[in-house]
Order: C-alpha cells, then structure tokens, then sequence
C-alpha cells in the first residue's frame, strides 16, 4: 500500500509540474492558446524556433507529435498531441514513461510502468486526470480537450 500511496503522489507532482509550466509558458507566448497552437506556430507560421526560452525562464523543444518543456530548476515535462478517441480529436496527453522521466527515476531505482499506469488510471478514476487511451495515454482534467 505504500508503494501505491507514493505513485499516486509521484503522479500528482508531475501533474502539477505540467499545469505549472505549461501555464508559465502559455502565459510567456501569449496569444498561442496551447501546445497545438506551438506546434502550428512553430511548423505551419514559422512564428516560433523549434526551440526556446520563454521570459520567465521556461525551455520548450518541439519535437515529433509534441514538446517537452523544462524550468530553470531542471523540472521536465513532455506531453505529446494524442487523438482521444471519445473527442475525435487531438488533446496534451503524457504516459508513464515521461513521467518516470520528471520523476528522474527511469532507472531500475525508480516505480515501475506498473505502478505508475495504476496510479494514472487511479487518479483517473477520481477526476484527476482523465484516461485518454486505457492504460496508455492520460491528461489533465482542464487540459484542452475538457472533462471526458
């Protein structure tokens, strides 16, 4: 139980780093609304370098189907753009590899996929996040793409 206990609350710092950055550096690049409109940005308007560093200190890399975005303090968090089925379209979503990556423990000394996708589905299951492809992708609740 303590081990569950603990995934849960390893989830719950990523989430929270994600809503932290993501907003900081949503709020730097004003008017782009969200990563999808970073991806546009930086691919289709060639507004944007594929990589940057916002005023308040926040790292972005655009890369593949997402980005990954990193404090001054060395905090990362990556999402991808995922298609949630339920929606019919493209929403941030992040699995348990990236956050084992946050967590810094993608080494044999950290949680195991398992306990992390558990603990995902877990807080999933409270209106934490929302589980976008079962046991794969999740989201935060207020991420674009709304409430399931």
């Amino acid at each position: 139980m303590a081990r569950d206990v603990s995934s849960v609350d390893a989830v719950l710092r990523f989430a929270s780093a994600l809503r932290e950055l993501r907003g900081r550096l949503l709020a730097d690049l004003f008017p782009v609304a969200d990563i999808a409109d970073l991806l546009a940005a930086v691919r289709s308007r060639g507004e944007l370098p594929r990589e940057g560093v916002t005023r308040s200190g926040i790292e972005y890399t655009v890369h593949g189907a997402g980005c990954r975005l990193i404090s001054s303090d060395g905090r990362e968090a990556d999402v991808d753009l995922v298609t949630d089925p339920l929606l019919g379209r493209e929403v941030e979503a992040f699995d348990a590899w990236r956050i084992r990556w946050f967590l810094n423990e993608a080494a044999d000394d950290g949680y195991s996929h398992e306990d992390i996708v558990a603990a995902c589905t877990h807080l999933a299951s409270e209106g934490h996040l929302r589980e976008v492809a079962e046991g794969r992708w999740f989201a935060l609740p207020d991420a674009p793409g709304g409430p399931a």
